[in-house]
């Protein structure tokens, strides 16, 4: 008889254990076991990234999996969203199946602030009552607090009922209190004199990481940055899946939502370790992200942002207490969510433009978040124009055969000497290569371009690729590593699939660009900024040599880091930065590529590499 629990499906080498449920595959049993696994696609059997090893009774072969798997399926290869463990067994999961931490950037420039907080503490002396005067406590509050702040102070502040409650306890009678104010109408916190400062989060949701930062309110000084995945990532890589999956119904939404939410408040947890400050005094958290990700959290419905003409559920700022979102802040604390400008130029890319003051900037600027979702502002002379181009999710190393997100073991530069038997290979975490990330197709691609091993069609050149360039499954293919040489015992190779979706993902960011230049009427860009961990990473001249935006001198294109985290941090920390980003959402124009009539022959025009026709 078998003993209980002998039909658990054990993910190894994790050790993490599930029980088979009717209808799950084993990549929806490993993210409900917390086991990380590939799924650029959300599962659907399109990427081939969840393979897995199962010993045990596994359901028969899909055609999904002979298509991608090739003849890796005869040697016990599966796909683990295409499988099923009825009966239980174990799964060995290889490591290049397997989520691992992203190189997360969480810097970004940023000049001199104005402090404006819309909160600020008060140190205020509160009298005893007496017979002659028996006010009640909340009413000597109101008192002492009028004596130093009377310029910020509205006529008839709010005491939420939770800190009436905490009056006794803190003043029995008279004494020395800390009240905190928030935008001069509301109390938001009761202390001792010796509380420490009011803390603010900012975070910036991404699609793949998220970044929270901690601030002291009062010196508006950075006391921690903490950084994570996107728990969302094991249901797909982009925005458009995880909408998919929210089509689903309440419960799905609900489901990412609340991963997002205990995400932000993880992040907030381990920032205020790092400061050795208590969650509780965290009293304004101010967030960005792309539209998706702006629905998602707040649980909103993102099925309008699916179809035309994309009109989001909200557009201008939220702002509502942060209990209400999820978050496990101080208990009277607030959220603010700056505003979004359409269904895909998200707050995200305000918060960017308003970090490197595109309202300002006279020449000609391009202001470029490239991912996924490549959002983009062409700004000049005061005026500002955004869209969103469908990048893909190439150029984060997705639908790409060997592809990976910037974690230990992909490339993430490359170079080709003439003659050489391989190519130069810069790993992350210098181990041995697995795949590339962004920043290394590019190189690659770059490189191959160079020595003429590439054409500028996007085909192989085999005879100037000699020795390199082989017959693969689907085409032609480039060997960057043999199997020796790699984490995974296999060649690691760049397919001509693969530079078909480098192409892809290049021809829509460039056909984007010269539409807003066009719409504008410029006929030159002066300076290419590049906002985003794959912006920060990318090389300028090998991102100019494949043509991936209007041509620009390459010391005029420059990475600005995470530049939407350093608008947010900015919007925690100036009121008026927040009025500034809001006006800025409105001043700026907007494009929908969709239905533009030069976007289509722009595109295919830039389908190209440099030095020849498509």
């Amino acid at each position: 008889m078998p003993r209980a629990g002998d039909e658990q499906v054990t993910f190894q080498p994790m050790g993490r254990r599930a029980d088979p449920q009717p209808g799950h595959n084993l990549l929806q049993l490993a993210q409900n076991a917390g086991v990380g696994l590939e799924a650029p696609c959300g599962g659907k059997g399109l990427c081939g990234k969840c393979r897995v090893r199962p010993e045990g009774q596994a359901t028969p072969l899909t055609p999904a999996e002979k298509a991608l798997l090739g003849p890796e399926a005869g040697l016990g290869l599966r796909l683990a969203c295409q499988t099923a463990l009825p009966q239980g067994g174990a799964v060995w999961v290889p490591p290049e199946s397997r989520s691992q931490r992203q190189v997360i950037l969480t810097s970004g420039q940023s000049g001199e602030l104005e402090l404006d907080q819309a909160v600020r503490a008060y140190p205020v002396r509160v009298p005893p009552p007496s017979l002659k005067q028996p006010e009640a406590a909340q009413e000597r509050i109101f008192s002492a607090l009028a004596a130093v702040a009377a310029d910020r102070l509205s006529s008839s502040p709010e005491l939420p009922f939770s800190l009436l409650q905490r009056l006794p306890g803190l003043l029995a009678g008279g004494g020395d209190l800390k009240v905190t104010l928030r935008k001069g109408r509301e109390i938001v916190d009761l202390g001792t004199a010796q509380e420490g400062p009011p803390l603010g989060l900012a975070v910036d949701l991404g699609t793949t990481t998220v970044v929270a930062y901690l601030c002291d309110l009062d010196s508006g000084k950075l006391l921690a940055v903490s950084s994570e995945m996107n728990p969302q990532v094991p249901y797909g890589d982009d925005v458009i899946s995880r909408m998919s999956l929210c089509a689903g119904g309440p419960q799905e939404l609900s489901k990412l939502s609340r991963a997002a939410v205990e995400c932000v408040n993880a992040l907030a947890l381990d920032a205020c370790a790092q400061a050795g400050a208590r969650p509780s005094r965290i009293l304004e958290c101010v967030m960005v992200g792309n539209s998706a990700m702006h629905h998602i959290f707040l649980a909103l419905d993102p099925a309008s942002l699916a179809i035309a003409p994309y009109a989001p559920v909200a557009r201008g700022p939220v702002e509502v207490k942060a209990r209400q979102a999820g978050l496990a802040l101080g208990l009277e604390a607030w959220l603010y969510w700056l505003p979004l400008k359409a269904g895909f130029v998200g707050a995200d890319i305000v918060a960017a433009a308003l970090a490197v003051g595109a309202d300002e900037l006279e020449e000609p600027t391009l202001l470029l978040d490239l991912g996924t979702n490549g959002e983009m502002v062409l700004a000049a002379g005061g005026r500002m124009l955004a869209c969103s181009t469908a990048a893909g999710p190439a150029l984060e190393g997705g639908h790409i055969a060997q592809g990976m997100r910037g974690a230990p073991g992909a490339v993430e530069r490359a170079t080709l000497e003439p003659g050489a038997a391989s190519a130069g290979l810069r790993v992350i975490g210098g181990q041995r290569p697995v795949g590339f990330c962004g920043s290394g197709l590019v190189s690659l691609i770059s490189c191959l371009l160079q020595a003429g091993a590439l054409l500028p069609s996007g085909g192989f050149d085999p005879e100037r690729g000699k020795g390199l360039v082989r017959p693969g499954e689907h085409g032609l293919e480039f060997v960057a590593a043999p199997a020796g040489a790699t984490g995974h015992g296999r060649d690691l190779v760049l397919t001509s699939q693969d530079v078909a979706e480098v192409q892809l993902a290049k021809a829509a960011i460039r056909a984007g660009a010269e539409v807003l230049m066009a719409e504008m009427g410029i006929e030159r860009i002066s300076r290419v900024l590049l906002a985003g961990a794959f912006g920060n990473y990318l090389d300028p001249g090998e991102a100019a040599r494949i043509g991936l935006f209007p041509p620009v001198p390459v010391e005029r294109i420059l990475g600005v880091g995470n530049a939407a985290g350093v608008g947010a941090v900015m919007a925690l920390l100036s009121q008026k930065q927040r009025r500034r980003a809001e006006e800025l959402a409105q001043a700026m124009g907007y494009v929908e590529l969709s239905g533009h009539p030069l976007f289509q022959d722009l595109f295919v025009d830039s389908m190209a590499f440099p030095g020849g026709d498509a």
